[in-house]
């Protein structure tokens, strides 16, 4: 018998030991569940504003572009109309618009470039290679004054009324998006 009772007796001081180390790993493990589960908050949290961010950018991109093609509509069309009075060359010549593609340029160099969609960038680059090659044409004398002037008027008249206000469209995409996540536009860069 007192083997028996060897064996039920408990060593309380050994007890205490095993459930101070248990509490220890129930401690450290929710530790690292807390830690994990709060990392991913903040990493959903950081992609969060990454995105509303980059969309913020893309759309000053895309309403700064629309600006620029604006202009160079108007400026087109102005040349066009003095090309449909078949001035003389020197008319022609100094009354070339010089359109700016500052915006156009510098999108190449930005990273917010391609979020732009495909279809309106391929239309603002024939856009302007059109215009320019039909500039650079009647400057040369190789199509008459006024054959240029129906060319520009169909190329801006196309371009404003179709690609120009996708642009824009899609702009007010961007800006409409943001607002539903309660951001105005300039918010995010502290403006």
């Amino acid at each position: 018998m007192p083997e028996h009772a060897e064996k039920q007796k408990i060593d309380h001081g050994e007890l205490k030991k095993t459930g101070f180390w248990l509490n220890q790993a129930f401690m450290i493990v929710s530790t690292i569940v807390g830690v994990y589960l709060a990392a991913q908050s903040g990493l959903e949290q950081a992609l969060k504003f990454d995105t509303l961010s980059k969309m913020e950018d893309n759309y000053y991109l895309r309403m700064s572009l629309y600006d620029e093609l604006d202009d160079a509509v108007k400026e087109i069309e102005t040349y066009a109309k003095v090309l449909a009075k078949s001035p003389p060359k020197v008319v022609i010549t100094e009354q070339r618009p010089m359109l700016d593609k500052y915006v156009w340029q510098t999108m190449k160099y930005n990273p917010t470039t391609l979020e732009t969609p495909s279809e309106i960038l391929s239309e603002v680059r024939r856009f302007y290679g059109k215009a320019d090659r039909t500039i650079d044409q009647v400057g040369r004398w190789a199509i008459g004054s006024r054959h240029a002037s129906k060319l520009l008027l169909e190329q801006t008249e196309y371009f404003k009324n179709g690609p120009l206000l996708k642009l824009k469209d899609s702009a007010d995409e961007l800006k409409r998006l943001l607002a539903k996540e309660d951001i105005q536009i300039g918010v995010l860069k502290g403006e």
